[in-house]
């Protein structure tokens, strides 16, 4: 194979590469299936990146009676774990299970990746979950009027069968 050939190979695998990746973010719209959150958000500023709301998700904490795996993995730190969700009365996803490794699920079920802690407090032993959607960046400007008018607060997230997620719309309930 000859250096001109190469180098068209050489570009062509690049664009694909880029296309795969804008496909794969794309493809979530489509292929996802939309699930609602109770969240909470807080405005803070990032200079580099503007502004920001992280949000606090009813979703972010399960008891530890969740759990469905060793205790002891969660005592030795930050682990990765598969969060299992289903559709309450009200319409939200709320955690049913936590595991260490991906269950199987039926097909109302959402299983969502997180990072998982255990904390202690006086009153019960609780289980941090963190899943990487916790930072929704907006308009110049908006964070406090959002933080304002958010005390009630739902995020709608589109998550694809193969666990990639992003978030659609932050919706009031005012």
């Amino acid at each position: 194979m000859n250096n001109k050939r190469r180098w068209i190979l050489v570009a062509a695998l690049q664009v694909l590469f880029l296309l795969f990746i804008a496909g794969s973010y794309y493809s979530i719209d489509y292929l996802g299936k939309e699930i609602k959150i109770k969240t909470t958000p807080v405005d803070p500023r990032d200079i580099l990146y503007g502004d920001y709301v992280t949000l606090r998700f009813d979703i972010s904490t399960a008891p530890l009676s969740k759990w469905k795996g060793d205790i002891g993995l969660l005592d030795r730190g930050q682990r990765v774990a598969y969060v299992v969700l289903e559709e309450n009365k009200e319409g939200y996803h709320v955690v049913q299970e936590v595991y260490p490794e991906k269950p199987d699920v039926t097909s109302d079920q959402i299983v969502l990746k997180a990072k998982t802690e255990k904390f202690w407090s006086e009153t019960n032993d609780t289980i941090r979950l963190i899943y990487g959607f916790e930072r929704y960046y907006i308009q110049e400007n908006t964070g406090k009027e959002l933080e304002q008018q958010a005390s009630d607060m739902d995020v709608i997230l589109s998550v694809a069968p193969w666990g990639a997620h992003k978030i659609i719309e932050l919706q009031t309930n005012k």
